[in-house]
């Protein structure tokens, strides 16, 4: 489902992104068989977020 930060490093208890939330709901959905009702990726959806939480400066 996850990878380490590095090709060494896993950190369990660091700060987890949305980017990496999404793609780790992405991820255990396709392992239960959970058919996808779109074809944007979890990077896109994250992006999304992002600039819907991000406040303007």
């Amino acid at each position: 489902m996850i990878g380490g930060v590095s090709a060494t490093k896993f950190t369990p208890y660091g700060t987890l992104t949305r980017q990496q939330a999404a793609l780790m709901l992405e991820r255990t959905l396709e392992y239960l068989g959970v058919e996808k009702e779109s074809n944007i990726g979890p990077y896109h959806i994250a992006i999304k977020l992002r600039k819907v939480n991000t406040p303007e400066r």
